[in-house]
């Protein structure tokens, strides 16, 4: 099973250039995920294919419009006559929000269960609040201002894919890596042994695999 992405955004090219490489990249050609780009103002009725307008009761800046965005969920078969169809447990929508629930390991877990993750990028002032109706959750990757959902969106979607079976060639590798079972990876040693007096510990030069395991656990961070 494949899983897919299908990432809503005004500015498709910086999906497109950071998905194509490394892991993500990799996991495509292989057949394990589907990233999907829509670009937002495809679906604007607008003549000049605008998607964003003034607040209503004024106000600084820009606010992104629900119809587009509606339009683009509804050519997905998400939404229709005006609401969000039948949830599914295996498909979710997210909107990348700094108002949402903060994404760490354990979400991304849950969200490498799904079929299809939804992603809903923002820019400008944010959203009509009419978009929330359609969507299933907001997430947050931290408490910044950032000029849009787009670096949030590649995040959540790099940290789900690499849960995924067959997406990392090295199953040890994802079992010992950072925040899995919320803790900190040891520190990693390599060539050079001895670089302008800085040693690598011993322990790690002994070929003695059960006190190398020990002082890994000893220096993982919980």
């Amino acid at each position: 099973m494949i899983m897919n992405f299908n990432i809503l955004t005004l500015f498709p090219d910086l999906i497109h250039n950071y998905s194509e490489m490394s892991i993500l990249g990799r996991a495509q050609k292989n057949d394990k995920i589907k990233i999907l780009v829509h670009n937002i103002r495809d679906f604007s009725l607008d003549k000049h294919k605008r998607v964003d307008d003034t607040p209503f009761g004024g106000g600084p800046g820009m606010v992104l419009q629900v119809e587009p965005i509606y339009n683009c969920l509804e050519s997905l078969g998400l939404v229709k006559n005006g609401k969000r169809i039948k949830k599914d447990r295996l498909k979710k929508i997210v909107i990348m929000d700094p108002d949402g629930k903060q994404f760490n390991q354990k979400l991304a877990k849950q969200f490498s269960k799904l079929d299809d993750l939804i992603l809903i990028c923002g820019r400008y002032e944010g959203f009509d609040e009419r978009v929330y109706n359609f969507i299933d959750e907001k997430i947050s990757i931290g408490d910044y201002v950032l000029a849009g959902g787009e670096l949030p969106a590649l995040a959540v979607v790099e940290a789900t894919a690499r849960l995924i079976p067959g997406v990392l060639g090295n199953v040890e590798s994802l079992e010992e890596e950072t925040f899995v079972e919320g803790a900190i990876e040891y520190p990693q040693f390599t060539r050079p042994e001895n670089f302008m007096g800085l040693k690598v510990p011993p322990v790690l030069l002994s070929g003695d695999h059960k006190k190398i395991k020990q002082w890994r656990q000893k220096n993982t961070k919980r």
